[in-house]
């Protein structure tokens, strides 16, 4: 089983953690150390990559990157405008 994909990133002020389970196919959801919520992952968020077992250091670096779009998309939308 492979390990949890887990990205981060300050977003106007806060911490935030997106972490993967492909186990659940879910995305949990940190705001400054807290879990705030669990949101279903993207049926296309990793692509071929995954589905071909790639472990290469670019297939890593493209988990993150979508988990760092999804997250910055959950932001986007869950944060009210100030």
């Amino acid at each position: 089983m492979k390990m949890p994909v887990r990205t981060g990133a300050h977003i106007e002020g806060v911490h935030w953690i997106a972490e993967y389970s492909e186990a659940t196919q879910q995305i949990r959801v940190f705001r400054d150390g807290r879990e705030v919520d669990t949101i279903p992952a993207p049926a296309s968020m990793f692509g071929e990559e995954r589905d071909a077992g790639s472990a290469s250091d670019a297939a890593s670096r493209a988990e993150e990157a979508a988990l760092l779009a999804c997250l910055r998309r959950y932001v986007a939308d869950v944060q009210p405008e100030e």
